[in-house]
């Protein structure tokens, strides 16, 4: 993988083995890209695009929307793209893509790495932005039990959102930019 890119991805792996055609993956989406590396024998990726728009972390997980009728949907339609992986090739899974791995020979092991990729979001540089707020008192004072009901917590959210708009406007947009892009070639940690 060329520097330029390297540099801006974090990754994690894992290998799948399917000694047959009859044992699955099963339809899923993940909540990162992936690049899949088929290592021995061939399998058939069936895609189908993204039924949620960039699903990340807990929001949209396969899991959590699951809908038994979604099988039955996606094998009455038929997959919008089918990909035969032999050793050696590779696919890029965006995230949010349905697929249905599957080994095409049933006599033969089927093996493929997956290589999750970190992406970056604006969701990444807001946390980047809010993680500053730890330096700040006004962000680690405590709130009183008796305050997380009606009005006081509502007052509470007003002064924390005014604390946060102070501080976005008082911002040095290039200097973040900067720490921003050392942490984007710096961490290595996964969590998508």
């Amino acid at each position: 993988m060329p520097r330029s890119v390297r540099q801006y991805v974090t990754w994690s792996a894992a290998s799948w083995a399917r000694r047959n055609a009859f044992t699955r993956l099963l339809h899923h989406w993940d909540q990162q890209m992936a690049v899949i590396v088929q290592i021995a024998g061939s399998k058939r990726w069936q895609l189908w695009r993204p039924m949620f728009p960039s699903p990340m972390r807990e929001y949209q997980e396969s899991f959590r929307v699951w809908d038994p009728g979604f099988i039955p949907r996606w094998e009455a339609m038929g997959p919008d793209l089918e990909v035969d992986l032999r050793p050696g090739q590779s696919l890029l899974l965006p995230r949010g893509w349905v697929h249905n791995p599957h080994a095409l020979d049933s006599e033969v092991r089927s093996i493929h790495l997956t290589f999750a990729i970190r992406e970056r979001t604006p969701v990444w540089v807001a946390e980047k932005l809010i993680g500053q707020l730890i330096e700040k008192d006004t962000f680690r004072r405590v709130i009183l039990p008796g305050d997380l009901g009606g009005h006081q917590l509502s007052q509470h959210v007003r002064e924390v959102r005014q604390a946060l708009v102070d501080h976005l406007a008082g911002l040095d947009v290039d200097a973040f930019a900067q720490a921003l892009h050392r942490a984007a070639v710096s961490e290595k940690e996964y969590a998508p």
